[in-house]
């Protein structure tokens, strides 16, 4: 995480300080941020666990004279569609409610907490549905990290069998290894506040319960998981260009 983190800094303070040059060519070289929200079908473990889910998240990185793309992306997964079957039966009622120390009863929500953190190459392709040399279809294909709980919250009251230690034995905090693809289009026009690009995304995560134990269960839970994600992204981007919109030829 730590090598994570530096080099998101390291690509942030090249991107602030990138000075752009015009190629005679009129393609351009310049940093760029991304911010973005993402839709995402599951299936292998993860649909075991999880139903539709969330992203928003936010990419930094460089575009090249031939149109190619590093960059480094973050992205929160969120969602309250949580299959959680059995997970709490030796806590809550039949009703699914837990009772606190008070002997009130308490309601229960489950929510999908993840986070992704992707190290990424691409390249912009402007031969296709292209007005201007720097936008086009968009792919891209990177690798990194993937993780995902269930977030087990209640707002009143203490339940003693939910206590922070105890939650970790329910919560199956899974992490591990993944890797992304893209498919898309994206656009930079003349201003720099009308680019945006959007597609098709997929992920594989190969991941392990780090909680090892599971209370609810009673059993160890140490296999390999696979963790399947597509969906569709879209985003708005901010290149960090000089306006010379006279060398910046349009078609």
């Amino acid at each position: 995480m730590q090598k994570l983190l530096k080099t998101f800094l390291a690509l942030g303070f090249l991107m602030l300080s990138y000075t752009v040059i015009y190629a005679q060519d009129s393609t351009q070289a310049f940093g760029f941020v991304k911010f973005q929200y993402a839709y995402f079908l599951p299936s292998g473990d993860f649909e075991d666990r999880f139903e539709n889910a969330n992203s928003i998240g936010g990419e930094l990185g460089l575009k090249t004279f031939g149109n190619w793309q590093l960059s480094v992306s973050g992205a929160y997964l969120f969602s309250n569609r949580v299959r959680v079957n059995n997970l709490l039966s030796d806590v809550i009622n039949s009703s699914g409610d837990a009772i606190d120390s008070d002997g009130e009863l308490v309601k229960l929500t489950y929510e999908l907490r993840g986070q992704s953190y992707f190290l990424k190459v691409g390249r912009v392709f402007n031969e296709f549905l292209s007005p201007n040399p720097n936008s086009g279809i968009l792919l891209t294909a990177g690798a990194g990290y993937f993780q995902h709980k269930i977030k087990i919250d209640f707002r009143d009251g203490t339940v003693f069998q939910l206590s922070e230690d105890r939650l970790k034995g329910y919560d199956r905090l899974t992490t591990g290894i993944a890797f992304q693809q893209f498919v898309g289009y994206q656009f930079y026009g003349r201003s720099n506040l009308l680019n945006f690009y959007a597609g098709f995304e997929f992920i594989q995560a190969f991941t392990k319960n780090r909680r090892e134990y599971n209370y609810d269960s009673r059993s160890f839970d140490t296999g390999n998981k696979s963790d399947y994600l597509a969906g569709f992204r879209f985003g708005w981007v901010i290149p960090f260009r000089k306006r010379r919109s006279e060398e910046f030829y349009y078609y």
